[in-house]
């Protein structure tokens, strides 16, 4: 998440608090899709200093895959492809590096399963100034079996997408693991946009985003609960997450104030559920 220059100067004292908040939020989205909220308190492990994306491991429940915002924004040096086994304290259990992969812009990890193996899926899609011609990419790495330690994989597959109607800058990403695709919610659009793509590999590792529609306006008020210096930025409403329910009943949005939580009717499509009154919960 990439804060615009005028805003820069408060971002230490911004970040200082929102890594713990983030994974508080970003875990309350996942363990809606998992049916296990409860808004617990947790403690974020100092390596994760900007937590910018979550997904609850399939291979052992309890655990959740995270990762760091890429650093380019901030730092000339670029981001390792690191990712990290934490429980639901927030607390690292392993490492997971990924060979040969080149991080531009992470924003977004999912998880699904596909012919009795586990997948991640590591959203390369930060598009700040939406210019990223040739699209954003997709890295599709196995879950590991044994989850603990310093682990090492390479990318199962590679997709790189490219949105029907020019490039956007996206955070919040999420996987169908029934239709095999992925969808991406913009961030800078008002109200935000929805798109989907393949998730399997296709002829030359191309696919294409097809924008399917709005979503309902998150302009929830900002509430007591957030820190002083949030109040004031103009960008509370802006998606950086979202998470699907396993049994599909359910789709969480993460903003920078609030989740929401959007019930979803059998056989209804995300886009319609996304266009429904959602609940809506203050961050921690």
């Amino acid at each position: 998440m990439s804060l615009p220059a005028r805003l820069r100067p408060i971002l230490p004292t911004v970040l200082k608090g929102m890594a713990g908040l983030l994974f508080a939020a970003l875990t309350a989205c996942q363990d809606v899709a998992s049916g296990q909220f409860e808004g617990a308190e947790t403690h974020l492990d100092p390596r994760i200093d900007e937590a910018s994306g979550l997904a609850a491991s399939i291979r052992q429940p309890g655990l959740y895959w995270a990762h760091n915002d890429s650093r380019a924004f901030f730092d000339s040096q670029p981001t390792e492809p690191l990712f990290y086994a934490i429980d639901a304290q927030g607390q690292v259990q392993g490492e997971l590096w990924v060979d040969g992969l080149k991080p531009y812009d992470w924003e977004a990890i999912s998880a699904f399963r596909w012919k009795d193996r586990s997948y991640l899926v590591i959203g390369d899609v930060g598009d700040n100034r939406a210019r990223r011609g040739r699209g954003v990419r997709l890295d599709v790495v196995e879950e590991p079996q044994k989850i603990t330690g310093q682990m090492t994989r390479k990318p199962a597959w590679t997709l790189r997408l490219s949105y029907a109607d020019g490039p956007r800058d996206a955070e919040a990403m999420a996987v169908d693991g029934k239709e095999k695709a992925v969808y991406i919610l913009t961030k800078r659009d008002v109200p935000a946009r929805l798109y989907r793509a393949p998730l399997l590999p296709g002829k030359g590792g191309t696919a294409r985003l097809d924008y399917l529609g709005e979503i309902v306006p998150l302009d929830a008020p900002l509430t007591t609960g957030m820190p002083s210096e949030l109040k004031v930025l103009p960008f509370t409403h802006q998606p950086t997450d979202m998470a699907f329910a396993p049994d599909g009943s359910e789709v969480a949005v993460l903003t920078y104030a609030h989740l929401y939580v959007f019930a979803r009717k059998p056989g209804q499509s995300w886009l319609d559920a996304l266009r429904g009154t959602p609940r809506v919960i203050d961050l921690p």
